[in-house]
């Protein structure tokens, strides 16, 4: 029996040549690579096109206090969640945790003045206090992102860290 599959092990590799007579043998898939007789062969490709950010107009510092006091406070539906905070799609508790965080270490945050926007993104200075203590050159990062300026998600993730948190957002 077992030269029996032996043989029949043997036959499903070679195979004759019916016009010649000859017995070839059957190479593997992808023989090449088996053989070493070529290297593989670099794939060249595009280069990704990066997308524009969204040319959104330059908001106020009102309008940013509103959006971050919001957020900080806890009083998003939702709905709004996904349109406050950048990347809160990569985690429905991102906010969540931003909020729980805000409140944890009593953080409290003021737009003071609002740059014009470089690529897509603001650098907002701002006076943010954490558990009472005042924070020096402190900053607001915002995204253009649709049709809205959202805090951007490393601002969200500092907050989230600081009070010992986690989000699947902000892994690096």
């Amino acid at each position: 029996m077992v030269a029996a599959v032996a043989t029949l092990g043997l036959a499903a590799c070679s195979s004759t040549d019916s016009s010649t007579g000859t017995e070839t043998s059957a190479k593997p898939a992808g023989g090449q690579f088996e053989t070493g007789d070529k290297a593989p062969v670099k794939e060249e490709g595009v280069e990704p096109v990066a997308t524009p950010a969204p040319n959104l107009p330059k908001p106020t510092a009102e309008e940013l206090n509103a959006r971050l006091n919001k957020a900080l406070a806890g009083l998003l539906t939702g709905d709004e969640k996904k349109t406050y905070i950048e990347d809160a799609d990569k985690d429905p508790m991102l906010v969540d945790k931003f909020v729980d965080a805000a409140k944890k270490n009593n953080v409290k945050a003021a737009i003071t003045n609002v740059p014009d926007a470089k690529d897509g993104k603001i650098r907002a200075g701002a006076d943010v206090t954490i558990d009472g203590s005042p924070v020096k050159d402190a900053f607001v990062d915002f995204v253009a992102d649709g049709d809205s300026w959202k805090v951007s998600h490393t601002f969200a993730c500092n907050i989230v860290k600081s009070a010992k948190l986690d989000s699947a957002a902000c892994q690096a």
